[in-house]
């Protein structure tokens, strides 16, 4: 009879705990992929293996709390044209991660750039002499950075909703970033170098320097040069009056002589006439040479003037343009010079409760390996949360808390058995 009363107990205290158990079952997240051609699956370690468009393989790198397993959004290319990547749901949470394409850079790029340089601040001063264009001109460089083909390391949702992402990316991305900075500097010198032909190769940043104040002293100059072009014009253009007025005047003289030539059949008058008209004509050749020699005046004139509003026209622009160059120089130069390392992670975009985030960080751990293919990749490793994030390991889940009362009971059930069969 005592045996069964005690087993009738323990019974009853194992179906309490189960009972708490399956009243409160462990929810799991599920992935969905939208593009699962773009999503290629790193297995972890420096010996991992590359697995492409495998969603069991992707998922497990997500959850398996390995963070050097990663998978990539968007790996066909450094500079994604669409939003690829998972959507995360745990019961009545959800979360969208993707790559960052172009039009996203123009949401968040300030943001990004702002947390960049008060990182990094050797480069704050760079920037902050830049002009209006050169920032613009440098912003519009950020899609080419090849960060937003995120590796995601880890997933998973915390109290209420919130969620936290690894990043897998490099431990120093000096030289990535000098690199594309470099081939920009390339590109913007082809872009404007036709307006510089007297430069023949791409110029130092000292020859910048030099030739800025050259543009701007030739622009300072040219209202007074038109000035000076303006007033000579004006007196040519009254001498051109003049000497045509005195030609008309000759004109009329010949005319008139010539009738009264051909009106008299004296022939000493006649000789007369002819010698008056010999020298009106010759007066005629000379205003008619001074005259053509006014009118290529007048025509150089006009065209020095037009040139040099023209020119007024176009070195303001030249000059921003070469400006923004040299501010470009100024920040390769610096980034060159600079001797820590700059971690920055990808960037992905997450979208979850009803609001977009952009997940980056620049504060890297050392992951302690580097990828198989190429002994560089995934060196560090950057952990990102939605604000406020609360771990939900930071607590025990319910059904695992009435599980253990549920044990608990049995182990006090067993001992108050004992006392009585004793």
């Amino acid at each position: 009879m005592k045996r069964t009363f005690q087993t009738l107990v323990i019974g009853a205290s194992l179906a309490v705990g189960v009972s708490a158990i399956a009243s409160n079952p462990a929810q799991a997240t599920t992935f969905s992929f939208n593009n699962t051609n773009e999503i290629n699956t790193y297995t972890g370690g420096s010996n991992g293996q590359f697995i492409k468009s495998d969603t069991t393989a992707a998922v497990k790198a997500l959850t398996d709390k390995d963070a050097s397993s990663n998978v990539e959004l968007w790996y066909s290319s450094e500079n994604p044209t669409a939003n690829v990547g998972f959507t995360a749901t745990k019961g009545q949470y959800s979360a969208t991660v993707s790559s960052v394409t172009a039009d996203d850079w123009n949401s968040f790029g300030s943001q990004w750039l702002g947390d960049l340089l008060s990182t990094y601040t050797p480069f704050q001063s760079v920037w902050n002499n830049f002009s209006a264009d050169s920032k613009s001109l440098v912003t519009s460089y950020f899609p080419s950075l090849g960060m937003g083909d995120p590796n995601i390391g880890g997933f998973q949702f915390g109290k209420n909703g919130g969620v936290e992402i690894q990043l897998v990316g490099h431990l120093d991305v000096k030289n990535k970033l000098a690199t594309t900075i470099s081939l920009k500097v390339n590109d913007t010198w082809n872009s404007i170098k036709s307006q510089f032909p007297q430069q023949t190769t791409l110029p130092t940043l000292s020859q910048v320097g030099s030739l800025i104040p050259q543009l701007q002293a030739q622009l300072d100059a040219i209202p007074g040069q038109i000035t000076t072009a303006q007033t000579n014009l004006n007196t040519v253009n009254g001498n051109i009056t003049t000497a045509q007025t005195n030609l008309n005047a000759v004109n009329a003289q010949i005319a008139t002589l010539e009738a009264q030539r051909s009106a008299t059949s004296n022939t000493t008058l006649k000789q007369t006439l002819t010698t008056q008209i010999n020298g009106l004509n010759s007066t005629k050749t000379q205003l008619t040479t001074t005259l053509n020699t006014l009118n290529n005046t007048k025509t150089q004139l006009t065209t020095a003037i037009n040139t040099l509003n023209t020119a007024k026209t176009q070195l303001p622009g030249q000059i921003s343009k070469l400006t923004s160059f040299k501010d470009v120089l100024s920040l390769e130069a610096a980034l060159n010079a600079y001797q820590g390392q700059i971690g920055a992670s990808e960037i992905a975009k997450v979208v979850t409760g009803g609001k977009t985030y952009y997940a980056y960080s620049f504060n890297s751990t050392a992951s302690g390996i580097t990828a198989s293919d190429d002994g560089v990749s995934y060196s560090a490793i950057y952990n990102w949360q939605t604000p406020g994030y609360v771990s939900s390991t930071s607590v025990p889940e319910p059904s695992v808390v009435l599980g253990m009362l549920g044990i608990a009971g049995i182990v006090a059930t067993q001992r108050k058995l004992k006392k009585v069969s004793g």
